[in-house]
């Protein structure tokens, strides 16, 4: 007896059943998944429909904003703890690191996507630990969270008239590194400070028509002092106090003027 084997065919004369899936085709997700459920393999958590549809749309987003933030504030702080021309430095730095990684992943399309991952996260990681670590460096130490008292004893006095129009009188003034006291006559509704933080001058406003205040200049160089007032200063109402001599600490600043080294106490600045 011979054994005969009968194959039912299509009107087209291909096989009957389920048609294969075609060469060099991915089944869609969808697919992979039931397969895989019908299959008992476990699913893999993104690949779950509900995951997938749902809650991915919505921390993707979520997450590369955070991302971004993060980025950006850890690059700003690069950016203030340097000085001169180093931010320039680290920006081309970081810009040909950037390119550089791009032009090799692109160019290496066999790379296995967790290896572009663990690049990627590396390079974030670093930038991030950078940022952190200069941190304190990016805060001006010479820019003082104190104002130094107006009753302070001092070797040099200038006096200053603010006003009455957009102009302080006289808007150039000489000093030398130490202690120096302004005493400000208010001829209109003007203010006076300094834009540099680390001569600890509280700003003086006019709620008497005479105000004074004390200045420290720890170094020689050119200090602008202005009325905060919007649109005086771009109408000319600042002034230049040209210091020299060496640098003085705020301590021998205040003992060479007959104060007690502990004579700025420490009061909060406004």
């Amino acid at each position: 007896m011979t054994d005969t084997t009968t194959t039912t065919t299509s009107d087209e004369g291909e096989p009957e059943g389920e048609p294969d899936q075609p060469a060099g085709v991915e089944a869609p997700p969808a697919a992979v998944v039931e397969a895989q459920t019908e299959a008992g393999q476990p699913v893999p958590f993104w690949q779950r429909p509900y995951v997938e549809r749902f809650l991915v749309p919505l921390v993707l987003p979520v997450v590369v904003v955070a991302a971004i933030v993060v980025y950006v504030l850890n690059v700003s702080r690069l950016f203030l703890s340097a000085h001169g021309h180093i931010p320039v430095v680290i920006g081309t730095v970081i810009t040909l690191v950037i390119l550089i990684g791009a032009g090799l992943l692109a160019s290496s399309p066999n790379m296995r996507r967790l290896s572009v991952v663990l690049l990627t996260a590396g390079f974030l990681v670093s930038l991030t630990f950078a940022g952190w670590i200069s941190l304190g460096h990016s805060e001006n130490k010479e820019a003082a969270a104190t104002t130094l008292p107006a009753d302070l004893k001092t070797k040099q006095a200038d006096n200053v008239t603010a006003g009455p129009s957009t102009e302080f009188n006289p808007n150039a003034l000489k000093a030398t590194t130490g202690l120096v006291k302004f005493n400000i006559t208010f001829a209109g509704q003007h203010t006076f400070g300094f834009h540099d933080a680390s001569t600890q001058f509280g700003e003086l406003k006019a709620a008497a028509p005479k105000e004074s205040g004390v200045a420290y200049f720890g170094k020689p160089g050119e200090y602008v002092y202005y009325c905060s007032i919007p649109g005086h200063e771009a109408a000319g109402m600042h002034g230049t106090v040209t210091v020299t001599g060496p640098d003085v600490p705020l301590d021998k600043a205040l003992t060479d003027a007959g104060n007690p080294p502990g004579a700025a106490g420490g009061k909060a600045g406004g």
